[in-house]
């Protein structure tokens, strides 16, 4: 798993040399916020609920980062579409992983414009 993903960041980095390979349109990003608020915000939402806590994915992020990245993964400004399409399908630690009849491709790409729509 871990040379996966560094191929993928190896992959997506030389994307990055090209240009903006990665842009996406405004209505790409606008589905994909409404697929994160329905598919991943339950975990993965920034804000803490009624007694100051995270929910789970986010709690777990904010924990494994430690203050240097975002639990929130809306509030990233370092994924791109490449790993979070491959974290969707596959999973990662304690995520499940999600098929295609549960999120289809487009709808992925949607979610991976949206959280990668910060980038630099």
């Amino acid at each position: 798993m871990k040379r996966m993903l560094a191929a993928v960041s190896v992959a997506a980095g030389l994307c990055g040399l090209v240009g903006s390979a990665f842009a996406a349109e405004p209505g790409q990003i606008a589905r994909g916020q409404e697929k994160y608020d329905y598919w991943c915000a339950t975990c993965h939402a920034g804000d803490p609920r009624e007694g100051g806590r995270y929910l789970p994915g986010t709690a777990s992020l904010n924990s494994k980062y430690k203050g240097e990245r975002p639990g929130a993964l809306a509030d990233r400004t370092d994924l791109l579409p490449p790993y979070i399409k491959l974290v969707i399908r596959r999973g990662v630690e304690g995520m499940p992983f999600f098929r295609k009849t549960e999120i289809s491709d487009a709808e992925m790409d949607d979610i991976a414009a949206y959280l990668s729509r910060n980038t630099k």
